[in-house]
């Protein structure tokens, strides 16, 4: 049961991070610590300005009832006592880890942008329409999720319609 929960616990926070993961190009090498710094100052305040501490521990409250549940189907036995000290220890760790959570996401921003480029973005997430965005992001993606999947589905069936005519082709007779 000790496995499951670690497992439970690394699945819960690579969706954590999953909302700030950052698809840029990849770090340029040899940074002054100097620089570095300020990066790590900037990104730091970006993911304040996102609304990233928020934002996680919201995800905290979503994501531990869920695992609860999962743990509850694998193991139908397990007492009420047991579960509470399961669903209390979880969200301390996580609850203590955010702190390490924010800053290994801020490290991730810094290696691929500027201090001046955060300071950018962190402007544009505290304008109107930044925190209008924020307002809408967790509908628009799941909107976008859906359009993907529905996209997704209708060329899966056009490549099986392809194929199915394809099968049914007459076989050109070889000698």
């Amino acid at each position: 049961m000790t496995n499951s929960i670690f497992v439970l616990s690394v699945t819960c926070l690579a969706m954590l991070a999953s909302p700030f993961a950052a698809s840029a190009a990849p770090a340029k090498p040899a940074v002054a610590q100097s620089e570095m710094n300020a990066r790590i100052a900037a990104a730091t305040d970006l993911l304040e300005a996102m609304g990233g501490r928020k934002s996680v521990m919201e995800q905290i409250d979503r994501v531990i009832p869920a695992q609860m549940a999962a743990l509850q189907t694998q193991f139908p036995s397990i007492t009420s006592d047991t579960r509470r000290v399961i669903e209390r220890s979880m969200r301390t760790e996580m609850t203590h880890g955010v702190n390490q959570l924010l800053a290994q996401m801020a490290g991730a921003w810094s290696r691929r942008f500027t201090a001046a480029e955060m300071r950018e973005i962190a402007a544009f997430h505290r304008s109107p329409t930044g925190k209008r965005l924020r307002e809408h992001q967790a509908e628009l993606q799941r909107e976008i999720s859906e359009i993907g999947r529905n996209w997704g589905a209708d060329i899966s069936r056009k490549l099986q319609e392809r194929l199915n005519d394809y099968m049914k082709q007459p076989k050109a007779l070889t000698s």
